[in-house]
């Protein structure tokens, strides 16, 4: 059996050709190597695109609204507000495309959890629940 690729343009067929022979099997897939140059339309809440900021990553926020989390390990639900943590990734610029992410600040929060000390994890929260310290 052989697997051939070919290089084809964008608007080719993803699905692979099977082709037989007398003697073998070929199946030949056309992958696009370049994309089309459209940008792509992107709508954000309220209307306004969010300038990048990149100052933004790596400073210390509270969370001013009363947000509860139930993914934090042994804890069955944790209320966020007023805690303090650290901006890791902003979700709405990634690989200089824009995202429509909902909740696109993902921000990174310590906590003494009993029995076990402290606990690193994240949250993703949108930034009118963010107040910058």
């Amino acid at each position: 059996m052989v697997i051939a690729l070919q290089s084809s343009p964008a608007s080719a067929s993803l699905l692979p050709r099977i082709c037989t022979g007398r003697r073998r099997l070929m199946i030949s897939c056309e992958v696009a190597l370049q994309s089309e140059a459209k940008p792509s339309s992107v709508s954000f809440k309220k209307g306004v695109a969010p300038s990048p900021d990149p100052t933004r990553i790596g400073s210390r926020v509270r969370v001013k609204a009363p947000v509860r989390v139930y993914h934090v390990p042994r804890v069955p639900e944790l209320e966020l507000g007023g805690m303090e943590g650290e901006v890791k990734q902003n979700l709405l610029f990634w690989r200089g495309k824009s995202l429509t992410a909902n909740r696109p600040f993902r921000v990174e929060f310590v906590r003494d959890v009993e029995g076990r000390g402290l606990v690193k994890f994240v949250a993703h929260l949108e930034e009118d629940e963010l107040e910058f310290v």
